[in-house]
This record gives C-alpha cells, sequence and structure tokens, in this order.
C-alpha cells in the first residue's frame, strides 16, 4: 500500500459552560485531526494543543516525506520527520505526533489487526480508568459544584478519581478530603496543580490534604523546573507526577536521574506520537516507573492511548489496583463524543478494543460540525 492523501481537520467545538483549572478557562475544545489515506483505508490521528501551527507543519513539512510511502514503514518515517526539524521539541513534535499517531492506525488497519497487536501486544483485556475531574468553574466560587459532579462521575462506574487543585490551600484541602470521604478507601484519589502554583504552594497544599491519602500529586510547579520538582519531592511523601507537556523521552530524563518524577504522563498527541512515547515506555521500564498517558483532545487520542496502556507493563505502586490506569476526561467534550462517548464498566474499567486499528471508526461527516478549516494533500 502506498499513502495517497493526507486530510487535515483542524476541529472547534463550542461547550454549553466555560470550564477550567486553576491555570487557564476555556469554552470549547480545539484540536487537529489527520487522516492518512491509502488502499481504500483511512488513519487517524491526533495533536490538540497547537492545531493551526501544528497543520501548518505538516503541510510544510512532513506532506512530502510521507506521501507516496508505505505506511508499514512508521518508524522510519518516525525517524525521518523528527529529522526534519532543527529541534525535538515544541509544535514540531506536535505535528510529527498527529502523523505517527495515523501511520500506526492505517498500518494496523491493513494488517487488520488491532493497534495493541501491532505495538507488541496487550498484557490485559480491560484497563482500570479514573474520572479526570471536576474542573473549575468561573464566577463564583470554582469548587462550587465538585460534589455534585462526583456522585454523577461514581454513578457512571467510575470509582476513582483525579482533582483539579491550585485554588488555595484551604480549600484544596476541604474538597480532597470532601472526595476521599465520598469515595471511600478502596479507591484511588489524585491531586492535579496543572502547573498553576509554586512548589513552595504545593507543599503547603499537601500538608493540609495529606490526610485524603492522595495516590499522588500532579504537575506541582511548572513542567520543567527541575529545581522546584526536587524542591517538592523533598516535602511531599506520597508519589509525584508530571511531563504531559513534554515533547519526547529526552525531557523525562533529567528527573529521571534527579529521582523525582514518580508516575511518567507524557501525552501521545504531544510527545511525538506512539513511537516516542514507546521510548518514553522503555525508560519507565529502565527507571521501574509506571508510565500513565495523559489524555485529551478527541476520541483519536483517547483510543491510541487505550490501545497503549493495554501493552504497558504492571506495577504496585500505592494504587488500590496495579498500575497503569486510564486517565478519562469527564469533561463536556463533543470531541471524545464523535463516535459515541466511550463506556466504563461497572468495574471502573475500559474494555480494550479487538477491531482493526484504533478499533473506532471516523468520517468526515462526523467531524462537520466542529470543522473550522479543512486542507487535503496528495501525492504527486
Amino acid at each position: 500500500m502506498k499513502i495517497k492523501r493526507i486530510n487535515l481537520y483542524h476541529l472547534s467545538a463550542k461547550l454549553p459552560e466555560t470550564i477550567g483549572n486553576a491555570k487557564v478557562f476555556f469554552d470549547r475544545r480545539d484540536t487537529l485531526l489527520v487522516e492518512i489515506v491509502g488502499g481504500g483505508l483511512s488513519g487517524w490521528g491526533e495533536t490538540w494543543a497547537l492545531p493551526a501551527a501544528a497543520s501548518s507543519l505538516i503541510e510544510s513539512h512532513l506532506a512530502p516525506l510521507v506521501l507516496g510511502q508505505d505506511p508499514q514503514h512508521y518508524r522510519r518515517l518516525w525517524q525521518d520527520m523528527t529529522r526534519a526539524f532543527e529541534s525535538r521539541s515544541g509544535v514540531a513534535m506536535m505535528a510529527v505526533a498527529a502523523v505517527d499517531m495515523a501511520l500506526h492506525d492505517l498500518a494496523a488497519r491493513e494488517r487488520e489487526i488491532p493497534l495493541h497487536a501491532l505495538l507488541g501486544g496487550a498484557r490485559r483485556n480491560s484497563v482500570p480508568t479514573y474520572a479526570s475531574g471536576p474542573f473549575f468553574k468561573p464566577n463564583g466560587h470554582p469548587y462550587r459544584d465538585f460534589e455534585r459532579e462526583v456522585e454523577g462521575y461514581l454513578r457512571k462506574g467510575f470509582r476513582s478519581i483525579k482533582l483539579r487543585s491550585g485554588f488555595s490551600p484551604s480549600d484544596d484541602a476541604k474538597a480532597a478530603l470532601m472526595v476521599r470521604g465520598m469515595i471511600g478507601h478502596e479507591a484511588d484519589l489524585m491531586v492535579d496543580f496543572n502547573q498553576s502554583t509554586t512548589p513552595r504552594n504545593a507543599i503547603k497544599t499537601y500538608s493540609l490534604l495529606k490526610a485524603a491519602n492522595p495516590l499522588w500529586i500532579e504537575e506541582p510547579t511548572i513542567p520543567m523546573d527541575l529545581d522546584g520538582y526536587r524542591q517538592a519531592s523533598a516535602h511531599i511523601s506520597t508519589a509525584i507526577a508530571g511531563g504531559e507537556t513534554f515533547s519526547g523521552p529526552a525531557d523525562f530524563m533529567p528527573f529521571l536521574n534527579a529521582g523525582v518524577m514518580d508516575v511518567l504522563q507524557p501525552d501521545i498527541a504531544i510527545c511525538a506520537g506512539l513511537t516516542g512515547v514507546s521510548q518514553v515506555a522503555v525508560l519507565a521500564d529502565l527507571f521501574n516507573r509506571p508510565l500513565i498517558p495523559h489524555v485529551w483532545g478527541s476520541i483519536v487520542n483517547f483510543q491510541a492511548a487505550l490501545h497503549l496502556t493495554a501493552t504497558l507493563t504492571s506495577h504496585r505502586a500505592g494504587g488500590t489496583t496495579p498500575f497503569p490506569y486510564m486517565e478519562f476526561d469527564v469533561g463536556p467534550n463533543p470531541l471524545l463524543d464523535l463516535a459515541g462517548r466511550p463506556k466504563v464498566t461497572a468495574g471502573s474499567t475500559l474494555e480494550v478494543p479487538d477491531e482493526p486499528g484504533l478499533g473506532v471508526d471516523i468520517s468526515p461527516g462526523m467531524l462537520e460540525p466542529h470543522l473550522v478549516k479543512f486542507t487535503t494533500l496528495e501525492a504527486n
């Protein structure tokens, strides 16, 4: 099979209300979906952080390297794509991520195997999941709906919750203790500062919510603040998680060498795709750390993360069940609902698909209500 066409879909979906975290509020979800077409099949990829910029780089730098090629050569093509840029960082690796994801999907569909088989084989048929939410809301106390929304997550089958935090130490602690009381001690509670605070303030907040027994504290400072992670790690006794904005495996090395990051959270749509995150998984194995992909964006990135998580090494790292877990963004998101929102089982797990590729079918018609810009690139 040869790749005949690359279609780029910049999507933007308006939300019913404004939501956010301690760092930013937003009223829409944006992403770039990449469709790679060949042999009557389509493979889908995604990058969500800077869709317009990533689209431009795919058009100018990556499409000439991929069009006319065999999607089964995804590893070689990844090397060619990453070497097309002077620096393996930022939006360049986001563009690579989307194309690499689509190449994997297309290669698996051509072989008529699920993506997890292409990645080396699933270790499990279902993956424990946690609800990533609730979100803050503006114009009032940001935690005002937390209790009601957590009750809703529990009714849907979720057991474990990852809270947004960073409003104020006392309010953060009050929310964490309340949610721990709601979920009990046979479930896991995580606390995510979303890069919004300082190490000293994160330490203070942890001291107030320590009785809630969080499984991990996430992003207690800005992403590349190694000294800040050292400071937080010296005073926070539970695990520290981070890395969702990292562009490649090399970004994790200083934190692993310093022993200050316990849970690695690369995002497939940012960290150079499935190939890039697979390299992070090797580092996680070398340093005996669990890897839990950060998941944001549409159903495409969600499915890619689900397949990858099914293949990851198990870790007994303090949770009520062995790692890895699958992050489930439970906020309003029409882009996650494109093919029907994934279902959580009564046991708070997600079933791993056995259908070819990502295990979900996307059609251009599904994207039309949210389409901002469409670009098609043809092989000569």
